[in-house]
């Protein structure tokens, strides 16, 4: 009965302040209470707008997507409040460095292109999605602090890359001149790329392309090293610039190449299987993920059933 009225408590003082303000905006409506944290419907609403985006989502299933939304955020809310407890904090700074990271392992060195990437890939806005990076951050913590999973050795590392070597695809080496476009106009479009196509000639004619990137790409970490991309997995490029790239031939000089956001001119020097040494980290991060995954399960569930958890979800639908 205390969290039904404090659940009321609230409700009454978004009212009264609308009311004082004369203002007649709706106001957002407790769904779930946690231990005293409420979880209001403007949040799970927004997840499922953009779920339903990017998929189709029948009218019959809309009760237990949203459902399934609100135990995502009941069990967001039980992993924050233990960090709380036990003084976890992660800073912007993390945030940032994780985000850095990131954006290396996809060659992208622009945070700008990688705001526009994320809004435009997972249909989410920046702040928001920081805020979910900050939310996993904290949650690997509070794994590590409660569950006490050992990490994966090399040998099982070496393993699981031996079992899905031919899951993993290819890597291909490349050096590129990068032309940004100023602005999205179909005039900035073509001189691009006419700039382009006027740099491809002139490597053809005997200039070196390598002299030519250092020049005029605005890639500046590439730039230096002469358009050198080096090694990379295909799943760690931009999609439309790998599949592009990917059927090129040894040595062969690319056209105007364009990516997500920008043109390329493109020399292909070759193409491999994912080597075990460009994965390892990952094989690793992804085993030790797996691991923690199943034992945070058992210990969310666990801690869900002793915690104070009250849903005023008219159509919740139990999992």
């Amino acid at each position: 009965m205390k969290l039904i009225a404090r659940a009321s408590l609230y409700v009454l003082i978004v009212l009264t302040a609308a009311t004082a303000s004369h203002s007649w905006e709706p106001f957002d409506r407790v769904i779930a209470v946690v231990n005293d944290r409420p979880i209001v419907e403007s949040e799970v609403a927004g997840r499922l707008d953009r779920l339903r985006q990017r998929k189709n989502v029948p009218a019959n299933r809309l009760a237990y997507e949203r459902s399934r939304l609100l135990d995502r955020f009941i069990e967001d809310s039980i992993v924050l409040q233990e960090a709380e407890q036990q003084s976890i904090v992660v800073s912007d700074e993390k945030v940032t460095n994780h985000i850095k990271k990131l954006m290396a392992r996809m060659n992208i060195t622009s945070m700008d292109d990688f705001k526009k990437r994320v809004e435009k890939v997972e249909n989410l806005p920046f702040d928001e999605y920081r805020e979910d990076v900050r939310k996993s951050l904290i949650t690997e913590q509070v794994m590590s602090l409660a569950i006490g999973v050992t990490p994966p050795s090399r040998k099982e590392a070496m393993e699981w890359y031996n079992a899905n070597k031919a899951k993993l695809g290819f890597e291909i080496n490349v050096k590129h001149i990068l032309i940004r476009p100023k602005n999205p106009s179909l005039a900035e479009e073509k001189r691009v790329i006419a700039e382009i196509n006027a740099l491809r000639q002139r490597i053809v004619r005997g200039e070196p392309f390598e002299q030519l990137a250092a020049q005029h790409s605005e890639d500046p970490g590439s730039a230096k090293k002469g358009g050198a991309i080096g090694w990379m997995s295909l799943a760690e490029l931009d999609p439309y610039f790998a599949n592009q790239v990917f059927r090129m031939a040894d040595g062969q000089l690319s056209g105007a190449i364009k990516s997500g956001f920008d043109y390329h001119l493109v020399k292909f020097l070759g193409k491999r299987p994912v080597t075990f040494d460009s994965v390892e980290d990952r094989i690793v991060g992804m085993l030790f993920q797996q691991k923690l995954s199943e034992q945070f399960s058992k210990w969310v569930i666990q801690r869900r059933r002793e915690s104070e958890v009250i849903i005023y979800m008219e159509d919740y639908v139990k999992a």
